[in-house]
């Protein structure tokens, strides 16, 4: 299944390490702001953001399913915008809400198709209805390939 993260950010490195298990099921993750380092030079921050969140949301259509994490607080709402984008496309929608979070005005949320208290429940969740699908090498990295051209 090809999968979109939704998150702050800032949280990149942690997100990171949930893509390699995400991977390790089976899985293929095309959130490429995962990767995304700094607005080349020469760029203005208007022209570098229209054309991040331009790649993100052709990400989403490409995806499968959304997971959004909101395990930490956004300063820009992006992941939020991502979220109701996957919604509007119909796309499968898990949320990882530590307990207490969606008391917090998070009504759309409420939509998921699941949500989960904790990565360690959304992945055991996985391993039983989303059965295990191993890509090989080469399957991988055309994969990774068409999302660099794209």
């Amino acid at each position: 299944m090809k999968i979109y993260t939704a998150a702050t950010f800032s949280e990149q490195d942690r997100i990171r390490h949930h893509k390699e298990r995400l991977f390790q099921l089976g899985h293929s993750v095309v959130s490429t702001w995962l990767e995304e380092q700094i607005k080349p030079n020469g760029m203005t921050d208007e022209q570098f953001g229209r054309k991040m969140a331009a790649k993100d949301l052709r990400e989403i259509v490409l995806a499968d399913c959304l997971i959004l994490d909101l395990e930490n607080p956004s300063k820009t709402m992006g992941k939020m915008i991502e979220y109701g984008f996957a919604l509007a496309h119909h796309k499968l929608i898990y949320v990882v809400a530590p307990p207490g979070t969606l008391t917090k005005g998070h009504i759309f949320c409420l939509l998921a198709d699941h949500i989960f208290t904790g990565w360690d429940e959304l992945f055991a969740y996985f391993g039983e209805h989303h059965p295990e699908v191993k890509p090989s090498a080469v399957d991988y990295a055309k994969s990774m390939t068409a999302q660099i051209i794209n």
